[in-house]
């Protein structure tokens, strides 16, 4: 990667050019706002979301008008910081018109700097609405010192009673009633100014623009103002802005073309006209303002910007960048953002400062991050907020989504939240289905089409693009990438809701066997060189025997940090060793959570089960429940079958030395109910005694109240493969709490829909 690609980005400024095939509404509205033939005043609204590109439009409509046209390009949103935003519309406007009027004509320029001056003199009195008294003057000097009251355009009666009520009691008897008949006066006064004054701008302005911008060039001439990012300013100038064009500017002559988002201004027109009263008193009614019906009537002409065609925006996105790490990289974002260019421009900035930042850490990252999967994060982290999210904090959930969206698209296209897929066998037995619900904790997101478009773009055979294979390990890096590049998006409240309930996997009906045989045990002693005094824990699983189970679901994984901190934090329960208070350790939302008691554990699924509305009665599996789910029904040594492999858990023998995501070894190492991490990682509580074998559930070992040792099974992260077998049982004191120990749970009796 060269150096100058590292730090390449792109600008925000509208386009010069016409990247979008913007041609067709160019022509269409050029013609219509610059023909002869269309009556004036004219006032265009040129509709559409931030973003999509109305500047652009605007500014190719500006330059393709005819010669004989006078513009004005009004940027609405830089003068948002004045006063007055109407007026500084105005005087720009009127600016134009005296470019129009011949230097020698000092009469016309005389009669423009009157209309300059009487937007101050005349409006700055009326002060939008307010009247100041002196009080001194008007009660005749029996008040000491003046006093200064600004009153609203039209005062309520109970505020001006008071006030005057209130000068009355200070000024001596009848001082009141002169205060309440100056105020009227000077209030009509002021009505009356303001009428001759709208009156004789409009009469004088109409006069300017029909001698010197119409009669120009043989009467072919117009005044065009553009108003841009009128809905970027606060509502009320937004909305003043609009009247000072029907009041002043509504001349024949003039056309205005305003780029705006409706539904804003909608929204400002009905902020500022809440409600009007009718009548007074306790009988008076009040009605809102329609921001839509009442936009209608200072806008004639209509224009929303189309969709951008998906071949425009792939012209318009290939354009962006001169070279791509990969040309596939310009289609995600095309197909991901659809159509809007500034979030498209938005979106590729992130994508080149991300890349930069991966060859300037090649060092630590190597060739481990791909473009074309990195570009698809990106467009997620700003088409589906939401998801990204969630999938931020863990990572798993991106190959599992990728893996349901492609499940869908095969089922025909049709998308949505669907039930488990449950195949019967020939005897009229249940078998174990394939699920193609959702991911937990993404449920209520999935129905976003920029991600379901980005992850199903490239084939399940394209080499580096994308998801369903990379481990959580492998995907972490490209959230540690685009982290840098914004903000953190919080998780929304609709994800948090199903974050906290683990997926299930269900385990069928019918026996398995459970423990070891004795030739088992001694090859594990014998391989092991295990000391004498620690064979018990091996012969622990003898004898070898039948067990028979109803059907059950259990997690899919261990419970992870962020499940539990959401139990944590809502049922005020302690934090475990290593949180920083109610936080767990940086980075390690999709570990499983470890120091943890069977007491804790216990308080967790009573919490969970309460959540939920005790639709499910979340329970510890018993010891034999864990291991029918771990090596199913043909007695196989490890989850994957008979024979040990490091690529499949999180062991001493190859580990990193600590906990891994959960599903980390997913799907190699899952067991054939399709649970995970059952052998290495973490120790995992059962809800089980430790008792010998043969095991009877009925023996008073599934007691919960009996204070006594708790089976732990599945080795951990630090333990040799011997102990990571489905078989190896150890027990542990309920209230004890050690690193190396989760705990994942259980849903039974099976009822269908959970």
């Amino acid at each position: 990667m060269a150096d100058a690609d590292l730090y390449s980005n792109l600008d925000d400024l509208p386009a010069d050019t016409d990247g979008l095939d913007f041609s067709p509404y160019v022509e269409t509205l050029a013609g219509l706002l610059g023909s002869q033939r269309t009556r004036t005043p004219l006032t265009l609204g040129v509709f559409g979301d931030w973003g999509s590109g109305k500047t652009t439009l605007l500014r190719l409509v500006r330059k393709a008008l005819p010669a004989a046209c006078r513009t004005v390009w009004f940027d609405a949103w830089k003068y948002d910081q004045q006063e007055t935003l109407w007026r500084a519309l105005l005087l720009l406007v009127l600016t134009e018109v005296g470019q129009a009027i011949p230097e020698d004509e000092k009469a016309a320029h005389q009669d423009l700097d009157d209309l300059r001056n009487a937007l101050y003199r005349t409006v700055d009195r009326e002060e939008v609405g307010k009247v100041e008294i002196d009080g001194e003057k008007l009660l005749g000097g029996l008040a000491k010192g003046a006093v200064r009251i600004g009153l609203s355009f039209i005062p309520p009666a109970k505020v001006l009673a008071d006030l005057v009520a209130g000068l009355g009691e200070k000024s001596g008897d009848g001082a009141g009633d002169d205060l309440l008949g100056a105020i009227r006066r000077e209030r009509t006064q002021i009505h009356v100014d303001q009428v001759q004054f709208l009156e004789q701008f409009q009469e004088r302005f109409e006069k300017l623009v029909k001698k010197y911008v119409i009669g120009r060039g043989e009467g072919a001439g117009r005044l065009v103002v553009f108003v841009d990012d009128l809905d970027r300013c606060l509502p009320e100038k937004a909305v003043e802005v609009l009247e000072a064009i029907k009041l002043f500017l509504d001349v024949r002559g003039c056309a205005f073309a305003l780029g705006l988002a409706p539904d804003v201004i909608a929204r400002g027109i009905e902020m500022k006209y809440r409600e009007f009263g009718v009548g007074s008193g306790e009988g008076a009614k009040a009605f809102p303002i329609d921001g839509a019906r009442y936009l209608e009537k200072i806008i004639q002409i209509p224009f929303q910007i189309p969709p951008i065609e998906a071949e425009d925006m792939r012209s318009f996105v290939n354009g962006l960048v001169d070279t791509w790490p990969d040309p596939a990289c310009a289609e995600v974002f095309a197909v991901g953002l659809g159509g809007s260019p500034r979030q498209v421009k938005r979106a590729v900035n992130v994508f080149l400062l991300t890349w930069g930042l991966a060859g300037a850490r090649k060092k630590k990252l190597g060739d481990r991050i791909k473009p074309i999967r990195l570009a698809k994060v990106v467009v997620l982290q700003h088409a589906a907020p939401g998801i990204y999210a969630a999938v931020r904090e863990t990572p798993r959930l991106l190959r599992e989504l990728e893996r349901y969206y492609r499940a869908e698209e095969a089922r025909g296209g049709e998308w949505g939240l669907r039930a488990e897929v449950r195949k019967v066998a020939p005897g009229g037995e249940e078998e174990t289905g394939e699920s193609v619900g959702p991911p937990p904790g993404l449920a209520g997101l999935v129905a976003n089409p920029a991600a379901r478009r980005v992850l199903t773009l490239h084939p399940p055979t394209t080499v580096d693009a994308n998801f369903a294979e990379l481990s959580p390990e492998e995907l972490k890096p490209y959230f540690t990438l685009t982290r840098s590049a914004e903000a953190p998006v919080p998780l929304t409240e609709e994800a948090l809701r199903e974050f906290f309930e683990p997926e299930l996997v269900r385990v069928p009906a019918g026996k398995f066997v459970m423990g070891s045989t004795e030739a088992q045990v001694e090859k594990v002693l014998a391989d092991g060189k295990v000391k004498k005094e620690h064979e018990f824990i091996y012969r622990a699983e003898l004898p070898q025997h039948e067990v028979e189970l109803p059907e059950y679901r259990i997690g899919k994984y261990p419970v992870t940090n962020l499940e539990y901190q959401r139990f944590v934090r809502e049922g005020k329960h302690r934090s475990p060793e290593g949180w920083a208070g109610d936080a767990y350790p940086e980075g390690k939302g999709d570990h499983p959570v470890v120091s943890v008691s069977w007491d804790d554990t216990r308080a967790f699924c009573d919490w969970l089960t309460e959540k939920t509305g005790k639709a499910r009665n979340y329970r510890l599996p018993s010891e034999a429940e864990w291991e029918k789910a771990a090596r199913g029904t043909d007695g196989r040594i490890y989850p994957w079958g008979n024979d040990w492999d490091p690529q499949r858990a999180n062991s001493a023998d190859g580990g990193p030395g600590g906990t891994t995501p959960v599903g980390q070894d997913s799907p190699l190492g899952d067991s054939p109910c399709g649970a995970a991490d059952l052998a290495g990682n973490v120790w995992e509580w059962t809800q089980s005694e430790y008792k010998p074998y043969p095991y009877v559930a009925a023996d008073g070992r599934e007691n919960l109240g009996e204070a006594s040792r708790r089976v732990l099974r599945g080795g951990a992260f630090s333990d040799q493969p011997w102990l990571a077998r489905c078989a190896v049982r150890y027990g542990l004191g309920p209230g004890l709490r050690d690193l190396v120990v989760g705990f994942r749970v259980v849903v039974s009796p099976f009822r269908s829909g959970l």
